[in-house]
């Protein structure tokens, strides 16, 4: 996506020097386009061939500033953590849950094709995070946890219903349904790991179809 920007310096007032004429600087215009999926490009373009150095460099400073105040859009802008409080329920082998939106279309089954959007945070660090993300729920493509999380298990008072696309679910997985006591992306050097062993997950999870 492209975003087009002009930045506009005011015409200078009027400067008196001895008996010379009076001489007036223009403004020239300055075009910022920043492309927002590759690193940020600037192109200053002065309204006249034969304005002034300086003026040129100015416009150019003032292009630059307008570019750095452009935030640039984030990869994920996909599932987003919810900032509200939310009461969590026990689940099914130590999994705790709260449906933050109830889907209300087909649920999957084993062997179903899904594909979801989620958000993975560990010590309350984000270390993953994924838009339109496919995989065959049950047949050990991802964690066991994100299996459970998507068809649902257990009874009575942990019971955990299957999700339905257009839901959205948050839930903590245990270790022992996530990485367990080996961790994931641990260097050899320093032992320093991007999820720790023994760390609960905190997904979000959203459905957003099956195929």
């Amino acid at each position: 996506m492209y975003a087009l920007a002009s930045a506009r310096v005011a015409p200078a007032p009027a400067v008196h020097l001895g008996s010379s004429k009076t001489k007036t600087r223009r403004a020239h215009a300055v075009a910022v386009i920043v492309n927002r999926d590759s690193p940020a490009t600037a192109a200053a373009v002065p309204s006249e061939q034969n304005a002034p150095q300086s003026r040129r460099r100015l416009l150019l400073t003032a292009g630059t500033a307008l570019l750095a105040s452009t935030p640039l859009l984030p990869r994920a802008a996909y599932a987003k953590d919810d900032e509200q409080e939310v009461s969590y329920k026990a689940g099914p082998e130590g999994i705790q849950f709260a449906d933050v939106v109830v889907g209300k279309g087909d649920q999957p089954f084993e062997g179903d094709l899904v594909r979801t959007n989620y958000v993975l945070t560990v010590g309350g660090k984000k270390v993953d995070y994924g838009k339109f993300f496919v995989f065959s729920v049950g047949a050990g493509e991802v964690i066991k946890g994100w299996d459970v999380i998507l068809m649902g298990a257990g009874e009575g008072e942990q019971e955990m219903p299957p999700m339905r696309v257009g839901g959205k679910r948050v839930a903590k997985i245990p270790a022992a349904l996530g990485y367990g006591a080996k961790g994931m992306g641990c260097r050899a050097d320093n032992g320093e790991c991007q999820i720790p062993p023994d760390s609960t997950l905190d997904f979000v999870i959203e459905l957003v179809g099956i195929k």
